[in-house]
């Protein structure tokens, strides 16, 4: 994201600010503006690592799903052999 930080200057010049103040803030509102901001290699990493950690949470919820799935069975078997 670019900021026009000149335009900033210059508006703030013109509300009677003096220059190196209005410089100063332009200046400041530039370097906050872009450096909180993530690109879109920040955005694909954390898309790589998410969909890496999705896959391991689907692997156990299947491997506790079976799990539970062999109890209740073995559990139904059990109570018909009564």
């Amino acid at each position: 994201m670019n900021i026009d930080t000149l335009s900033i200057a210059r508006d703030l010049k013109a509300t009677e600010l003096p220059a190196a103040q209005a410089e100063a803030i332009a200046a400041a509102i530039g370097r906050s503006v872009s450096e909180g901001v993530a690109t879109k290699l920040d955005v694909q990493l954390l898309e790589e690592r998410l969909t890496g950690r999705l896959e391991g949470v689907k692997s156990q919820i299947l491997i506790w799903l079976m799990g539970a799935i062999f109890a209740s069975a073995g559990a139904i078997i059990a109570v018909i052999k009564l």
